[in-house]
């Protein structure tokens, strides 16, 4: 297999020195074919068929249809590009076309490289699927695939559809990647760990001074070997309902999103705080913010109130505390 392999990097990569056209490219392509075991006079492709659509005048002509010599069933369909200029979006539409046209599963595009693409029951795309790219060099796993699954004594549908649902899953698992990553470098995710470094500090400190400390820290996160993200302040994060443990004051904000309460906040320059203790009664208050500024850290302000410091809300029974822009 790797020597087949082998030969084909030789003869549609190694052996062509500067840029040809297309029809120069496709006797060399013919020849790969025939590496594989296909061959034109027994009947196993076609080079440039010309299949009209229906009953119009329009016609499709690819470059190489792989077929049984026995029924007749086109099995592949071989799309070719000039071997020295890079593939495009463009040449996979084409390929795409043809593939959708005669309900073909595989497709196959050559240029610089080999792209194996898929248009099974998995793809749901609006075109075919990319599921392989084999770079042109000598010993490579991946080109010693392509001659098992693509020869002609090895050739077998059962096999391509194992290695296309192998691919997809890969696919799958790197677009999973990047869900992962891009939640990682997300503000949300920065202020759900400024929470945790909230609940972790408020368990063995007051968390007033806590609050005060980490106002004059800045959070990094960065990707090894790859830039890094800005820096987030402590004092911009925003945040939902917070749940924090029993020895943290629960405080909801009304908006929730803290950014949206802190924006609405510098406006009005009033808030409406409300106490809820565990023996039912309930006590409020207008807040009169005019002290307070962009720079200000909202529940830490909330928290430096005297009734809400830690130690002394426990005593008072405070079971919550609702801050509110509306009355």
């Amino acid at each position: 297999m790797m020597e087949n392999w082998n030969k084909l990097c030789y003869y549609l990569s190694e052996k062509i020195q500067t840029d040809i056209p297309e029809n120069e490219f496709e006797p060399i392509v013919e020849k790969g074919l025939e590496i594989l075991g296909w061959d034109e006079f027994s009947g196993d492709f076609e080079i440039r068929p010309n299949y009209q659509l229906g009953s119009t005048k329009n016609s499709l002509r690819p470059d190489f249809v792989v077929k049984s010599n026995e029924t007749g069933e086109k099995l592949f369909v071989v799309e070719i590009k000039r071997p020295k200029v890079p593939l495009s979006s463009q040449n996979q539409t084409q390929l795409s076309t043809y593939m959708r046209q005669f309900k073909l599963d595989f497709g196959i595009l050559i240029g610089p490289q080999i792209q194996i693409f898929y248009d099974g029951h998995l793809n749901n795309k609006e075109n075919a699927t990319l599921i392989e790219n084999i770079e042109f060099k000598r010993e490579n796993e991946k080109g010693k695939k392509f001659i098992e699954l693509f020869s002609k004594s090895s050739f077998d549908k059962n096999q391509l559809v194992k290695f296309a649902q192998k691919s997809y899953k890969r696919i799958n698992e790197r677009e999973t990647e990047k869900e992962i990553k891009k939640e990682i470098l997300s503000k949300e995710f920065k202020e759900s760990i400024w929470d945790l470094v909230i609940k972790k500090l408020s368990t063995e400190y007051d968390i007033n001074l806590v609050s005060n400390v980490i106002e004059n820290f800045k959070l990094n996160i960065s990707e090894i070997n790859n830039e890094t993200i800005p820096e987030k302040t402590f004092q911009n994060y925003t945040s939902n309902k917070v749940n924090y443990s029993n020895d943290i004051l629960p405080i909801e904000l009304n908006p929730p999103s803290e950014k949206e309460f802190k924006e609405k906040l510098l406006i009005t320059k009033t808030a409406y705080i409300t106490t809820f203790y565990k023996d039912g009664r309930i006590k409020e208050k207008v807040w009169n913010a005019n002290r307070f500024s962009e720079d200000s850290h909202l529940l830490g302000n909330i928290r430096s109130r005297p009734d809400f410091r830690n130690g002394t809300w426990q005593k008072l029974k405070i079971e919550k505390v609702l801050v509110s822009i509306h009355k």
